[in-house]
């Protein structure tokens, strides 16, 4: 669900001396670009919770129908499991039940575990908006279903656990043990199957960390027998997100796959529909469109459909999103090792029967994950082995159907006409400023937009239009913490440079070899060159010294009484490459004294308020300005410090003003000011005045007074500091329906 357009109100500073006008928003990179950031939060909550996690039981009555007297108990090998004597079953009416729930709880979620009923997880309660992200029946009814020995499954809801074999498992319906640990981390339930020596066995931790909008799922599978064990293992989960507990024609399969293979359907405008029953992935169709038909929409389905990405997962992600609510729920996993990713629902326009499963006409869509790419595929655990990885699952909500998705976040990205619509969800709580949103012309790299975020947490996520000509499939879109590292992306192309620098050096070395180390960092595909360079003196050109190098480390070979500084860009391996940082000092600087001297190339004049600017710092007319000379010595010796400072035409020394840190009080002989002063090796001077404008005063020319030092190993040095005075006039502008 996206925000309905608002009315923007922006402000322009025009400063009339120039011709600058800056606007309260950013401009693209490219002219037919512009964007805009919506934060759209799912509620309005001003700061998120703080972090918390319990741990309780309680129970739940649910209507369940008497199947328990017809169940016959049955073995497959090592492994029993109950078989339904259909006609002794009596389905007539079900009888309140009272079940045992495991809950666990932070600030965005709500998650109970059954464990009398296979262990699942039950319920997965998003707290801001209360609504259940998972399919929960109300009654416990045997369907037909399930694996054709054992003949019956009860779609009970939520997340299951499906061992040994496919189409469910035998276990869905067989009593888990359970542990809990809770911890200032959030809470873990574990449940386990059996502690059976002759066959597979199974524990699923179940971790809810607090702070945290996710539940994180970490199958160990075991094989404790001396033989190798073929199995299949499927986690399955029953979904139904938004408030209905039932699918809506609004929802809409995310796979990262680009092609499947149908496992049954009756919908015959696919491959392999009923009554042709696959025995292999030999029925494939093309995702998500096939023939002109979008099968990622239920609402464009007519029967049931059921199948897998082919040949494998081809993403870490998948999940679904409803349109009707803005609600979705993700699976995050690792596809090199739970290769299978499945798909199911009843249908659309002829769906089967609700009163199969359920009796008030409530539904759910299936998503499952396994460890064999299909259910014609089975895995093989070596005897004595285990196998083990962590998932995520989590509930999206007001950021838009998701494109990509990772443990840290969401990203949306989704075509209208000739707007995008991007949307970040974030799994955790971050501040104002804290991360930020990229989005590139994928072949070109051109920036289109870039928004650092304002506070975002699992309930209010952040929303943004982007108006540009490109479609969808040509953009890329990256999400970063502040530290570079990628959090999400969708069409991910390292269009990012990497950043690099040289590490700081000491004020001065008393060799003409010393060394020098640089670094950097890339958020993509790693560091592959550096450049360094050097300048010999601050009136010196900047001069390549080594590149392209891997090299992190190495000599220089210098002169006495000479400075040198030093600067360092990188190349990461998709060919960007950054810039020099450091500005006309470098990232790093240092002086070579063989014999005792005086160095004062590191004093600095600023203006302004202390900030010193290469271009002219803009004041308003009638302001005075204050400037603040730092003589500092980073030499072995004392200097005997000169300083002289012209105030130029048009601004008039304020004398009260002229003070000194140590040492004699500047004087000014009405032309110039002056300070003389011992500096010993290591210290500094600050000399500080204030100039003022008179009505003589030229708005809009930049005024320029320069310093003169002295006293140094360098000889005299120059430094200067501008300043503009201009108009500020504040215009209101109105802008409908950006």
């Amino acid at each position: 669900m996206w925000a309905s357009r608002r009315q923007w109100i922006l402000t322009i500073t025009v400063l009339l001396a120039g011709t600058a006008i800056a606007l309260s928003g950013k401009a693209g990179a490219a002219p037919q670009q512009k964007w805009t950031a919506r934060p759209t939060p799912a509620t309005s909550q001003e700061a998120p919770p703080a972090p918390f996690s319990s741990f309780y039981t309680t129970t739940i009555a649910i209507p369940t129908y008497p199947y328990s007297p017809c169940l016959e108990l049955r073995a497959n090998g090592p492994y029993l499991y109950h078989w339904l004597d259909w006609d002794c079953y009596d389905a007539t009416t079900p009888i309140p039940q009272q079940y045992t729930l495991l809950v666990m709880e932070n600030e965005y979620l709500q998650v109970t575990v059954m464990p009398e009923l296979g262990g699942r997880v039950y319920q997965m309660i998003f707290r801001p908006t209360g609504h259940n992200m998972l399919y929960q029946n109300p009654v416990v009814k045997p369907t037909h279903w399930g694996p054709p020995e054992q003949g019956w499954w009860l779609a009970v809801g939520g997340i299951e656990w499906c061992l040994p074999v496919v189409e469910h498992g035998y276990e869905w319906g067989e009593p888990w043990a359970w542990q809990a640990i809770t911890s200032t981390r959030g809470v873990t339930v574990t449940v386990q199957d059996t502690w059976a020596a002759d066959r597979l066995r199974a524990t699923i931790e179940l971790f809810l960390p607090a702070g945290q909008g996710l539940l994180a799922v970490t199958p160990r599978l075991e094989n404790p027998t001396g033989s190798d064990l073929e199995y299949s293992f499927w986690i399955n989960a029953a979904l139904a997100p938004g408030p209905e507990n039932r699918p809506t024609e609004g929802l809409a399969f995310v796979f990262a796959g680009d092609e499947m293979t149908v496992h049954s359907t009756g919908d015959c405008r696919l491959p392999g529909c009923w009554p042709t029953i696959p025995s292999g992935p030999d029925y494939r169709f093309s995702w998500p469109v096939e023939n002109g038909i979008d099968f990622s929409r239920l609402r464009n389905w007519n029967e049931w459909l059921g199948f897998f990405e082919y040949p494998q997962a081809a993403g870490d992600f998948s999940g679904v999103h409803d349109g009707a609510s803005g609600e979705g729920v993700a699976r995050i996993f690792p596809a090199p090792l739970a290769r299978g990713d499945k798909g199911f629902a009843f249908g659309w326009s002829n769906p089967i029967d609700w009163h199969e499963w359920t009796d008030d006409g409530s539904g759910y869509v299936e998503l499952h994950g396994g460890v064999a790419p299909t259910f014609w595929d089975t895995a093989v655990l070596t005897a004595g082995a285990t196998l083990s990885w962590t998932e995520y699952w989590y509930p999206i909500v007001g950021a838009g159907p998701f494109s990509a998705a990772t443990a840290q976040a969401a990203l949306t990205l989704e075509q209208d006409n000739e707007q995008l619509h991007l949307g970040v969800h974030s799994t955790t709580a971050r501040g104002s400023n804290a991360s930020t949103l990229y989005a590139w012309e994928r072949t070109s790299c051109t920036l289109l937009g870039r928004w650092v975020l304002p506070a975002i947490d699992p309930a209010n996520p952040f929303s943004a239009l982007l108006s540009t000509a490109y479609p969808a499939e040509q953009i890329s879109l990256a999400y970063l913490d502040p530290a570079g590292n990628l959090l999400a992306a969708v069409r991910p192309r390292d269009c990012l440079p990497p950043v690099a620098q040289v590490d700081p050096l000491p004020e001065w070395v008393d060799t003409t070899a010393f060394s020098v180390t640089w670094g950097g960092r890339d958020s993509w595909e790693g560091i592959a060159a550096y450049h360094v360079q050097v300048r010999d003196g601050e009136e010196g050109q900047w001069a390549d010294w080594l590149t392209p190098t891997l090299d992190t480390a190495a000599l220089f070979y210098g002169a006495h009484g000479h400075s040198y500084f030093f600067r360092a860009r990188a190349q990461d391996a998709a060919g960007n490459w950054g810039t020099f940082g450091g500005g006309k000092w470098g990232d790093a600087f240092t002086t070579v004294l063989t014999e005792p001297a005086a160095v004062l190339i590191t004093s600095r004049k600023a203006a302004c308020d202390g900030v010193a600017e290469p271009a002219p710092c803009p004041l308003s007319p009638g302001r005075a300005v204050s400037y603040t000379l730092q003589i500092h010595n980073s030499g072995t010796w004392t200097a005997t410090a000169r300083l002289t400072d012209t105030p130029p035409g048009g601004l008039v020394l304020l004398t009260p003003t002229l003070s000194a840190s140590a040492g004699l009080t500047p004087t000014y002989d009405g032309e110039a000011i002056h300070w003389r002063g011992d500096i010993p090796p290591g210290l500094d001077v600050r000399v500080s005045y204030t100039l003022s404008p008179t009505t003589g005063t030229v708005i809009g020319r930049p005024l320029t007074n320069t310093a003169e030092i002295a006293g140094g190993i360098e000889g005299e040095i120059l430094r200067q500091e501008s300043v503009l005075w201009v108009n500020r006039v504040w215009v209101p502008f109105f802008c409908r329906g950006w």
